[in-house]
């Protein structure tokens, strides 16, 4: 087999690479890396930043979620997902750099209350939850909440049509399933939520809760 993900059920970045692989239909081997930290020295050899996922396939080795996600869509030749047209393209990747760069450390803030993420343990309940905590994060991050419900289109993010922005987003609009919280004010990204949940490649996927 030749696609290998190095891999880890409960890390979101890992959860979009498994829903990408899940749609484009491509067998893999998962192998399990530690969230806790340091990560195993063998794992630091292939990856020396140490994040999850990576993703081997043969002897090339990559990691990077939105590269990983990149780079299978045009293995595969999937304009649907990567557009090939310029403009296009660039919408995609203005989308994913947004959210990379921002918003998805506003909504990880309430993540970490909710679910009780600490750096060292990595997964959740490696620190203690704070339900208190996260229900006054959940007001602070209203402005990140709505400047992205505004960034998607009411049929679907970015084109309107799916493609990886949308895989992208998918593990973070999952676990407000988990951690309560409430996108009805953001109705745009509770659509979202729901098609996407609802795509068969998504529970192919494993998703975690």
């Amino acid at each position: 087999m030749a696609l290998v993900l190095y891999d880890n059920p409960a890390s979101s970045n890992a959860l979009k690479v498994r829903f990408a692989l899940a749609e484009l239909e491509l067998a893999h081997e998962r192998r399990t890396v530690p969230l806790s930290r340091p990560r195993p020295v063998e794992y630091l050899a292939l990856n020396p930043v140490g994040g999850v996922p990576t993703l081997e396939d043969d002897e090339f080795v990559l990691a990077e979620s939105h590269a990983i996600l990149r780079y299978l869509a045009a293995r595969e030749g999937r304009d649907d997902l990567y557009p090939a047209a310029p403009r296009d393209r660039a919408r995609v990747d203005e989308f994913l750099d947004r959210f990379h760069t921002g918003l998805r450390a506003a909504l990880f803030r309430h993540e970490r209350l909710a679910l009780g993420y600490s750096r060292e343990g990595g997964g959740p309940d490696s620190a203690p939850r704070d339900p208190e905590g996260a229900a006054r994060m959940e007001r602070e991050i209203q402005p990140a909440l709505r400047l992205l419900d505004g960034l998607v289109d009411p049929a679907g993010a970015v084109l309107g049509r799916f493609t990886i922005a949308d895989v992208a987003i998918a593990p973070v609009l999952f676990r407000t399933t988990v951690t309560g919280l409430d996108l009805g004010p953001h109705p745009a990204l509770a659509g979202l939520r729901e098609r996407l949940l609802a795509r068969p490649a998504w529970a192919a996927a494993d998703p975690v809760t």
